[in-house]
C-alpha cells in the first residue's frame, strides 16, 4: 500500500497545508483496452496514494485489470450506465476530496505516465504557489505516438491562439491557458473556488471549458516541458489536401459541435479563443463532410450538435433534453476497494 508522501522535499509537499501532500489518481473508463489500462494502472500507482477508476457503464468490469495493476489502494467505482467524462471526473473528485487528497491526478484510460511525472508536477505547481502564484494545474506534455511531435501547449492571442513550444525563460514550464485531462494535477483547494465540471457537455471541451472558467477567475495553467504523458489523441488521423487532421467518431462530432457553440456563448470564454474555434468547426464540417469515410454521418451529427445547442439540449445525446441531469440512484454508488 503506497503512503503519504513523506520526503522533507519541497517539491513533495502542500505549500498552501504546510503538510505532505497527498495525492489520488483518477481515471476513468469506457470499453477500456485491458492491456492499455494495466499499463496506465500500473505506471501511475508507485507515484500517488490513491488510485481511483470510474467506470462508465464498460460491458466488461475492469475489477481485474486494477488488482493486478494498481497496488493496494485502488478502487472502483462502477457507474453501470455512460453517464460522461464530467459527472464521472466529478464523482471522483469529490471521492478523493473525502478521503483527504491535496490533489487529484486525472487520467484518460490509455494515457502511461512516465517515471517521476507526478513529482515533477507537484514540485512545479509548489514552486509557482511559494511566489504567491494561484496555481489551479499542471500537466506535462502530451506525445502520441503517431505523430512526430509532442502536441504544443497554448495561450490565448487578440484574435486566435498562439502555439507554445518552449518554456518559459529560465522555467521549466510556461504559463498556458488550456491543459487536457490526460496528465493534469488538480489542486483541490483551488478546485472549490472554480467549481466542477460542467456535467451538461457530457465529453468533449469539459476540460477546456473549465480551464477557462479557472483563469477567469484568476488562477493560472502551467504546461510542464520536463514530463510528457504517452497519449492517443483522437483516432487514427485523417488525412486531406497533403495534411493530417484529428479524427473523431461521428458521435464525438455532435458533441464537439453542440459544445462549441455553448462555450461561445459563456462569459468567460474570451474572444480570441471563440474566433479560432469557430475556425476550426468550419475546418471539420468542410474536411469531414467532405474526406472522411462516412462523411454523411458525420455532416449530420454536426448540424444535430449545432441544432441542440441552439434549442438548449445537453446531457447525453440519445437523451439530450434542457435541465438534463445523471440520476440520482447512480450518484449514490460509492467505490469498492480492491
Amino acid at each position: 500500500m503506497t503512503t503519504p508522501l513523506t520526503s522533507s522535499s519541497e517539491g513533495d509537499r502542500d505549500s498552501n497545508a504546510g503538510k505532505p501532500a497527498y495525492i489520488c489518481a483518477l481515471a476513468v473508463t469506457f470499453n477500456p483496452d485491458p492491456e492499455r489500462l494495466r499499463a496506465v494502472l500500473a505506471a501511475i500507482a508507485p507515484q500517488v496514494q490513491a488510485v481511483l477508476v470510474v467506470d462508465n457503464g464498460s460491458a466488461r468490469s475492469p475489477a481485474d485489470d486494477l488488482r493486478g495493476a494498481a497496488g493496494g489502494n485502488a478502487h472502483l467505482l462502477r457507474l453501470g450506465d455512460n453517464t460522461g467524462i464530467a459527472c464521472a471526473q466529478n464523482l471522483g473528485l469529490a471521492w478523493a476530496r473525502a478521503q483527504g487528497a491535496t490533489h487529484v491526478l486525472t487520467l484518460d484510460q490509455d494515457a502511461v505516465a512516465p517515471p517521476g511525472m507526478v513529482a515533477a508536477l507537484l514540485g512545479e505547481m509548489v514552486a509557482r504557489e511559494a511566489r504567491g502564484e494561484r496555481v489551479a494545474a499542471v500537466g506535462p506534455l502530451v506525445s502520441d505516438p503517431r505523430r512526430a511531435s509532442v502536441a504544443p501547449f497554448f495561450r490565448i492571442a487578440p484574435i486566435g491562439m498562439h502555439r507554445i513550444t518552449a518554456p518559459d525563460p529560465g522555467e521549466p514550464s510556461a504559463r498556458v491557458d488550456f491543459l487536457i485531462s490526460a496528465g493534469s494535477l488538480i489542486r483541490l483547494q483551488a478546485l472549490d473556488e472554480i467549481g466542477e465540471m460542467d456535467e451538461a457537455l457530457f465529453i468533449d471541451y469539459v476540460d477546456l471549458e473549465w480551464c477557462m472558467r479557472a483563469t477567469h477567475r484568476g488562477y493560472r495553467l502551467y504546461g510542464h516541458y520536463g514530463t510528457r504523458i504517452d497519449h492517443r489523441l483522437g483516432e487514427e488521423p485523417l488525412r486531406f489536401l497533403g495534411r493530417r487532421f484529428m479524427n473523431h467518431s461521428p458521435l464525438r462530432h455532435y458533441y464537439m459541435a453542440r459544445n462549441a457553440l455553448a462555450l461561445w456563448r459563456m462569459p468567460h470564454a474570451r474572444p480570441g479563443w471563440i474566433v479560432f474555434d469557430m475556425f476550426a468547426a468550419c475546418v471539420r464540417l468542410v474536411v469531414f463532410g467532405i474526406a472522411a469515410p462516412q462523411r454523411v454521418g458525420h455532416l449530420r451529427m454536426m448540424l444535430r450538435g449545432f441544432a441542440d445547442a441552439l434549442g438548449g439540449r445537453y446531457g447525453r445525446q440519445d437523451q439530450a433534453a434542457a435541465g438534463w441531469r445523471v440520476p440520482e440512484e447512480t450518484r449514490r454508488r460509492q467505490p469498492q476497494r480492491l
